[in-house]
């Protein structure tokens, strides 16, 4: 579609609806795209499936080629019996829009005449959305959006109405995935384990009722303050990733035990290859790495919460504006510290640190002098 334009400055309604033109051409180019890309991939996979090419007739062959697909009414999964059989048409949602008779791939079983359950990596069986908006889900979830917000979201992107209920089953689908994922062995343990507890707000429904801004009556919601317990795993390659994590409601050894017997049950040992556990200074979390690890690992205390709580006594000593400089130039030379070249450096650094400031910040120099051979295990 050519658009009409003037020299003259766009203004006003003409500037909005040239732009919405433009929108819409950029989102129908899109969806073209996605669609013929889709197209692509879902005939690339029937070939590598099958084990030939479009058009390429079927051989007899006495050695089976056993797929993960299988006919729905005899259960044949040998590839070498099965043929295309045309396309079926499917509408997706996406978060370009709406994808709209997307070609599927049919597949034919030749023993029975029978059609083949095609599971496509790409496109799961019957599902109406995409994974892109699979994971936008999750992820908006996971970052603490409503429902509600998100299928406002949604619906205005799709150009049609999403419901409350299928979100909440789209996001329930995780759970089981987290389970699973929480039961898989590491092939090769992370070198470095960083625990920590993160500390949330969980909303609840209670059974009181409330009018909303809307005038509806809607369940009133409480707030419940619940921890996260957190491993992260660090790999000598700079690859990092978390390796398992517990809600809570306290952070004592017996949840920080539960945690860690299970990164043991999934090989995060010494024998794999870990090394060290990072964590605060929690007793609890102490405790229970005592309690599962003994002497295997070294147990090294966070520097950035050591340098954190030092932070905190330096403010409460040293306060307003005019010692700004002063808290600024402080902090900076403890975190030189941890920047010495071996151990015994960063002790002589230390005590020219703490006999420069203790005067001034007896505190924070202090709990600096407390923490300090626990951050230098490594």
């Amino acid at each position: 579609m050519s658009i009409s334009v003037t020299v003259a400055r766009f203004q006003g309604k003409q500037r909005q609806d040239i732009i919405q033109e433009v929108q819409k051409q950029m989102q129908d180019g899109a969806l073209q795209a996605i669609k013929q890309v889709l197209s692509a991939c879902l005939e690339a996979e029937v070939t590598a499936k099958l084990g030939r090419e479009k058009g390429e007739p079927r051989r007899a062959s006495s050695h089976a080629r056993e797929s993960d697909w299988a006919c729905g009414y005899c259960g044949c999964q040998d590839a070498n019996h099965f043929t295309r059989d045309g396309h079926d048409q499917r509408n997706v949602e996406t978060g370009y829009g709406h994808l709209h008779a997307l070609p599927i791939p049919m597949v034919e079983c030749q023993r029975c005449h029978h059609d083949v359950i095609c599971r496509f990596a790409l496109l799961e069986k019957s599902e109406r959305f995409w994974l892109d908006l699979q994971q936008d889900a999750l992820f908006s979830s996971g970052l603490g959006q409503s429902l509600r917000a998100i299928k406002e979201r949604w619906s205005g992107q799709l150009g049609s109405p999403v419901g409350l209920r299928t979100m909440n089953e789209l996001i329930h689908q995780v759970e089981p995935l987290v389970h699973q994922m929480q039961e898989q062995h590491f092939p090769e343990a992370p070198t470095v384990v960083q625990c920590d507890g993160i500390w949330v707000t969980v909303q609840s429904q209670t059974p009181a009722m409330a009018l909303d801004k809307a005038h509806r009556k809607r369940h009133q919601r409480s707030g419940k303050k619940v921890v996260i317990l957190v491993a992260l795993g660090f790999w000598p390659d700079g690859r990092r990733e978390i390796l398992d994590w517990e809600i809570e409601s306290l952070e004592d050894h017996t949840q920080w035990e539960l945690l860690l017997n299970r990164l043991w049950v999934r090989e995060v040992t010494a024998e794999q290859g870990l090394q060290m556990i990072v964590r605060d200074g929690c007793g609890g979390l102490g405790e229970a790495v005592a309690l599962v690890y003994g002497n295997s690992i070294l147990d090294q205390r966070c520097i950035f919460h050591t340098l954190k709580n030092v932070g905190e006594k330096v403010r409460s000593e040293l306060k307003g504006k005019d010692d700004k400089e002063t808290r600024k130039a402080l902090m900076e030379q403890a975190a030189l510290i941890y920047r010495a070249p071996d151990a015994a450096a960063a002790r002589q650094q230390l005590g020219e640190w703490a006999h420069t400031w203790r005067l001034q910040a007896p505190e924070a120099v202090a709990a600096l002098e407390r923490d300090v051979e626990h951050t230098l295990v490594f």
